[in-house]
């Protein structure tokens, strides 16, 4: 048996003293439950339930948002609970569980809650369902409350409860008719004070050495405890730890460990971070810690008050990951990770101004997502929005879907009919995970050869970063070193990335630092692209597709016109102007496109607008190929 690990209960957080209402929401049926970020509420509300009889008649579920937090959450309450780990309470995530036919309380993501309420619609056998950290309004999270409110107004017994530390309640308690838990009076254990370095970029690597310098600030001030920063990927956590190991040398401080955490860890990896150790551990982190599962012993906390999101660009209609500042709700949330154990230090690598600048609260993701995607995983689900819909918190306009349903039907990803049922290739698109244009150019490309090619434009697309750059006193030396990137390139622009990136694989024993700055590219753009190029390329071998050695130019320019079908433009005649049909909206081919205004008609992928002398704007299309089918 494991060491038994004091629980909530006997410590006294500050969750037991409203537990009886929390039992009480449930047995009713839904409802909401607001407790700040630290007072217990995801790992004592489940056994609170068990208490309250929830686990003698069925199981208990709980959803949590990122893959790590679903096994470190369950660890930590069997351990409350004096009882192994896969026995009565077990976790569940994608190619990894630890449960069994004793198991009655199930951490799990909200991915494998959706395809288990897809295999079991009226839920039988499950009490309670709580959805955790619901302010992020995931997608699939929306979904997932949608399908358990459609269960139980079937008639299922389940219950549901949605939990947060920043939600606003009145908002989601109209919707559902359910009642509040509103434990925003429960106090945080010790204060936490807060301070703010001023505004510092990611581009230039102040945020790295003020993050390092910060993390110094605390442990030789004496500061006591284990710290945690906050970074928005895994680049910029390998950066931030190389910042601080420097600094520590520097300062000849020993007994400081430090570690990552992010998702493309291991689990052994993964977990290093959550066991106890002597000294000071300080943590790199994205935000997968932002919530739920508690770091030990944590003093002080260093945000860069960024995270990687998903952003949608209406001129483009493209979508993609994007670093960008977070809202006041998640900014108080990373507060919350310290002051739980201690006094707390809060460091923001931004100006507090910054701070009460930002929204309030984060949008819903539904509104972040070009809504193809959110029709599409309707259809995925085997729902419509006609009949029996789901009742989904936030909805866009009708005359909004009824375009996303025509633009999937364009990609192939369901059919030309009144349903539009979802086809083949939009149950791949789904399992890609990517937006639909983006899956169906991906798609095609495994078919044509030149996956690679496409993962590394899709990857440079969604990059903001410019990859091949100029210094102003050596701009003919960077010029004819980017020409060598376009020889014989004519159809297609992201051509020439796809080139940069295979020269730069192919440089041999020099180091990729040196043969970028030989060449004029951007050292930390090509790491990015080529990382986010490789996820996408495992992504498709996922489902049964073998990888390439060497596509062509004009594969990629037909794999990327299956992915516009919509976003054709023809020549005027005139210069550089596109239009598109029906159109009379002007559009201007940049002069760094390797195409030539023809005949032929171009797919637009990137469009930018840009200001004009006569103080109005140009539509720019800066990526484009021509139209191949």
């Amino acid at each position: 048996m494991q060491k038994r690990t004091v629980n909530g209960k006997a410590l006294g957080l500050p969750f037991w003293e409203v537990a009886n209402d929390v039992v009480a929401l449930a047995r009713a049926g839904r409802g909401i439950i607001v407790m700040p970020t630290g007072t217990g509420k995801t790992t004592q509300a489940p056994q609170a339930l068990a208490e309250g009889g929830f686990v003698r008649q069925g199981e208990i579920w709980i959803s949590v948002p990122k893959r790590p937090l679903a096994a470190e959450l369950a660890a930590r309450v069997a351990q409350e609970m004096d009882t192994e780990l896969g026995g009565l309470v077990g976790y569940q995530m994608r190619g990894e569980r630890k449960i069994s036919s004793a198991t009655r309380v199930l951490f799990m993501t909200e991915g494998i809650l959706q395809a288990k309420i897809l295999r079991n619609p009226s839920l039988n056998g499950v009490t309670c369902v709580l959805l955790d950290e619901f302010h992020q309004r995931s997608l699939m999270g929306d979904f997932n409350a949608a399908l358990i409110e459609r269960a139980q107004n079937e008639g299922s017994k389940v219950a549901m409860l949605l939990m947060s530390a920043t939600i606003d309640p009145s908002y989601l308690a109209r919707h559902f008719n359910c009642g509040v838990v509103d434990g925003s009076h429960l106090a945080m254990l010790h204060p936490i004070a807060e301070k703010y370095v001023g505004d510092v970029g990611l581009r230039n690597g102040e945020a790295f050495e003020a993050a390092a310098n910060a993390v110094i600030e605390m442990v030789v001030g004496s500061k006591q405890g284990n710290g945690l920063v906050f970074m928005p990927g895994k680049w910029e956590i390998d950066q931030t730890i190389d910042a601080i190991r420097k600094r520590l040398g520097q300062s000849k401080l020993d007994g400081v460990t430090i570690l990552p955490l992010h998702g493309q860890l291991d689990a052994e990896d993964r977990h290093a971070p959550f066991a106890e150790r002597s000294g000071t551990t300080v943590t790199v982190a994205t935000d997968i810690v932002e919530t739920g599962a508690t770091l030990p012993d944590i003093g002080w906390v260093v945000d860069s008050g960024l995270a990687k999101e998903i952003f949608y660009d209406p001129l483009s209609d493209t979508s993609g990951l994007r670093v960008v500042e977070i809202a006041q709700d998640r900014l108080w949330q990373r507060r919350g990770r310290c002051g739980r154990v201690r006094e707390g230090t809060y460091v923001g690598l931004f100006s507090e101004e910054n701070a009460l600048n930002r929204p309030e609260r984060t949008q819903p993701e539904i509104y972040r997502r070009p809504l193809r995607d959110v029709v599409l995983g309707i259809k995925s689900l085997g729902l419509s929005r006609v009949g029996n819909p789901l009742s989904l918190i936030d909805s866009p306009p009708k005359t909004n879907w009824k375009q996303a349903k025509s633009q999937l039907q364009l990609l192939g990803l369901v059919a030309e009919t009144s349903e539009a049922e979802i086809t083949q290739s939009g149950r791949q698109a789904v399992k890609l995970g990517c937006d639909p244009r983006d899956a169906a150019m991906l798609l095609k490309a495994a078919e044509l050869g030149c996956v690679r090619e496409m993962a590394v434009a899709i990857a440079a697309r969604q990059s903001t970063r410019r990859l091949l750059y100029v210094l102003s006193d050596e701009r003919h030396a960077a010029t004819e070193s980017h020409r060598r990137f376009r020889v014989g390139n004519d159809l297609c622009d992201a051509w020439t990335v796809a080139q940069v990136v295979r020269q730069a694989e192919a440089r041999g024993e020099q180091a990729l630092g040196t043969w970028c700055r030989e060449r004029y590219v951007s050292y930390r753009a090509l790491v990015e692209i080529m990382t986010t190029a490789r996820e996408l390329e495992r992504s498709v071998r996922s489902l049964g597709y073998h990888g390439n050695d060497s596509g062509t130019e004009e594969a990629l320019a037909k794999a990327i016109s299956a992915g516009l079908p919509d976003r054709v433009f023809e020549w005027t005649g005139f210069r550089s102007d596109y239009r598109q049909s029906g159109s009379y909206d002007s559009f201007v081919l940049g002069r760094e496109s390797v195409i030539s205004p023809s005949g032929k008609s171009i797919v637009a992928w990137e469009v930018i607008e840009i200001p004009t002398r006569g103080g109005r704007t140009m539509k720019l299309i800066v990526n484009a190929a021509i139209h191949s089918t």
